[in-house]
């Protein structure tokens, strides 16, 4: 399955794909981070600020779910 987030500063879609949800939460939290933190965008954001355990388990319930790869987004690994 596909999952899928947007950068919560930018608005780029992110995905990745995995058998695990769970899984999936924790690559789109760390990738989408390091995103921000690289762009020099993470102290303009505030929704990726809390302790990583509380953000994955809120990017659990955010992301979205695909059949295929999204089109136009970048993907994690």
């Amino acid at each position: 399955m596909y999952y899928s987030h947007t950068c919560t500063y930018c608005t780029k879609i992110f995905f990745t794909y995995h058998g695990r949800k769970e899984q999936a939460a924790e690559i789109l939290y760390i990738g989408i981070k390091a995103h921000l933190v690289e762009y020099n965008e993470d102290h303009k954001e505030y929704e990726m600020d809390d302790d990583p355990k509380i953000e994955i388990n809120e990017m659990y319930y955010a992301m979205s779910e695909h059949e295929d790869a999204p089109s136009a987004a970048y993907e994690l690994k």
